[in-house]
């Protein structure tokens, strides 16, 4: 089809003259709700009550013995549960890039369940398996006839073990991947050259893996070193990092000034960590090549690889599930009578007031489908405006993108702490659902505008000339054809925005009012008032909306690579 020149002109001029007016409304959301707040918390650390500019409360930072002890153990439990990560993560990487199994790809959707489900659920699936009146003890003491319980959660190893728990998919899938793409050529050439398996591996594949390995490290080790609610609730009282001791100066101390500056180093810290992750993850060369010399082997094929892999894959299973069936079965088990109960979940969908939460829980489990389906709209809306404001864009593209992605280097709870100095005077977002809605979609929004941005690049204009040439209207093109072409891509990012919000612990922890209350939060104050009963029945039914919300995507996943 040829189309006019003179029309091409025109419709390019109407589609500048629209990116201005669809970039305006997100830019005007991100610069009120994002830079506004920051530029309060960038002011209390820089300046004092008397608007002197001054450098000490960075100075304290490193100064005082109790903020220098958090920040070197940030960095030391961060580092350490990477290492430990990656170490469990790597044999999982190195199998399913190696061979072809029945099975492989209900594995590798098994491994990322951990990382769909919000962390308090995590940290409550740990403490009944683990605490000292948990599943594990009473075995011990019961059947193996310990005398006194052992001590698991509340210490350092405790938080490495969660740590790992949670983030140990990102190894599997990123090393995993790019290691599937490596030649086979090269291995094969440095072993013909008489080099064997492990001279092969250190100087052919290990330099080649290495942008992955470091990619899926400072990418944990970023997550881990942000760790709030896993620090909160497994690690007590003495193992504060810079996130807790944000949220200790603000609702402890009253120490804006102080809470503020450590705000502003971890975001600096955590801005690091993404340029490195994107400069790695820019080098990894996963799908560059294919392995053209040799087929994968067949795992069941091998006694040996296979005996290995299974115990493998059986320890990674075991690690995955039991925190999660043990949710499930303390949901409706008492384990002082021994009796199985429905009790707890009848208690979960009554109407009537609860003390520990301020509202009946049916109203907590309203809450969080009001505030998942508002973000989820919210930030699939805004990042669409984006992504169609920046098509095509080819001066200033990745600058103005790194200033819509900066959210996701600001850590929930610098967000809300934010919030609270600088819309102090703002009573419909702060006493209002507003502030959580607007918390929850910042969170979301460059997850969103990461996924839609390259689909609505990638889409071809000559079905918009078309519909144009035969007179319809653009926003009539938008509904009728374009909503149509992205319409899987848009699901995913409304499901990817539905499952973060429904699991945000954070920020709705500082936000919340009683009436917002969610149910991440909920179960939070059940398991510090120590009700382990409702708190299991409302972490079964957090754990079973995450999981179909995963069972969800990873379906939506597959039907867009197929397409």
């Amino acid at each position: 089809m040829k189309i006019n020149r003179s029309f091409l002109e025109e419709v390019r001029k109407q589609e500048f003259l629209s990116k201005i007016l669809i970039l305006s409304i997100p830019l005007l959301f991100i610069g009120f709700f994002f830079y506004y707040p920051i530029g309060w918390i960038i002011k209390l650390a820089f300046f004092t009550d008397k608007n002197t500019p001054t450098l000490k409360y960075f100075v304290t930072i490193f100064k005082d013995p109790y903020t220098f002890f958090v920040l070197k153990f940030t960095f030391k439990e961060a580092f350490i549960s990477a290492l430990i990560t990656l170490i469990i993560g790597f044999p999982g990487a190195f199998i399913i890039s190696h061979y072809k199994f029945k099975g492989k790809s209900l594995i590798l959707s098994l491994t990322t369940v951990p990382f769909v489900l919000p962390s308090v659920l995590v940290a409550l699936g740990f403490i009944v398996l683990f605490g000292k009146n948990g599943y594990l003890n009473n075995f011990l003491i019961n059947v193996l006839h310990f005398k006194t319980p052992v001590s698991i959660l509340y210490t350092f190893p405790a938080i490495i073990m969660v740590h790992a728990f949670y983030n140990f998919p990102i190894i599997l899938r990123v090393v995993g991947s790019a290691w599937d793409g490596l030649p086979d050529k090269l291995t094969f050439a440095a072993k013909s050259l008489g080099a064997n398996n492990f001279q092969t591996f250190w100087k052919v594949t290990f330099p080649m893996l290495l942008p992955a390995i470091v990619s899926s490290f400072t990418l944990v080790f970023m997550f881990c070193f942000l760790s709030f609610v896993i620090i909160l609730v497994i690690g007590g009282a003495r193992f504060a990092t810079i996130e807790v001791s944000i949220y200790t100066y603000y609702n402890v101390f009253s120490d804006f000034h102080m809470g503020s500056a450590l705000a502003i180093l971890q975001a600096l810290f955590s801005i690091t960590f993404v340029y490195i992750y994107m400069k790695s993850g820019s080098l990894i060369r996963s799908g560059v090549f294919s392995r053209t010399l040799l087929p994968k082997k067949n795992l069941f094929h091998y006694t040996k690889d296979f005996s290995l892999s299974l115990a493998y894959f059986l320890f990674v299973t075991m690690l995955i599930l039991l925190p999660i069936v043990i949710i499930f079965l303390n949901a409706f088990y008492i384990p002082f009578t021994h009796k199985f109960t429905l009790s707890n979940l009848r208690n979960l969908f009554l109407s009537k007031f609860n003390y520990i939460t301020g509202v009946s829980q049916i109203r907590v489990i309203l809450n969080s489908f009001m505030f998942a389906i508002l973000t989820m709209f919210l930030s699939t809306s805004l990042s669409l405006g984006i992504s169609y404001g920046i098509r095509n864009l080819k001066k200033g593209k990745n600058i103005f993108l790194s200033l819509i992605m900066l959210p996701i280097a600001v850590s929930p709870v610098t967000i809300a702490l934010s919030f609270l100095i600088a819309f102090q005077k703002f009573g419909w977002v702060l006493d209002t659902f507003v502030a959580i809605a607007v918390a929850h979609t910042l969170i979301a929004l460059p997850f969103a505008v990461k996924i839609l941005s390259p689909a609505v690049d990638s889409m071809p204009l000559s079905y918009v000339f078309a519909a144009e040439s035969l007179g319809m209207r653009r926003i009539r093109v938008f509904f009728s054809v374009d909503l149509n072409i992205l319409k899987k891509i848009l699901l995913a990012s409304l499901v990817f925005s539905f499952a973060i919000s429904i699991g945000e612990f954070g920020a709705t922890l500082m936000l919340y009012r009683n009436a917002y209350i969610t149910m991440p939060v909920a179960l939070y104050r059940f398991l510090s008032g120590r009700h382990f009963g409702i708190a299991s029945a409302m972490g079964a039914l957090l754990a079973l909306i995450s999981i179909l919300a995963f069972i969800a995507m990873d379906r939506i996943n597959k039907e867009i690579t197929i397409a």
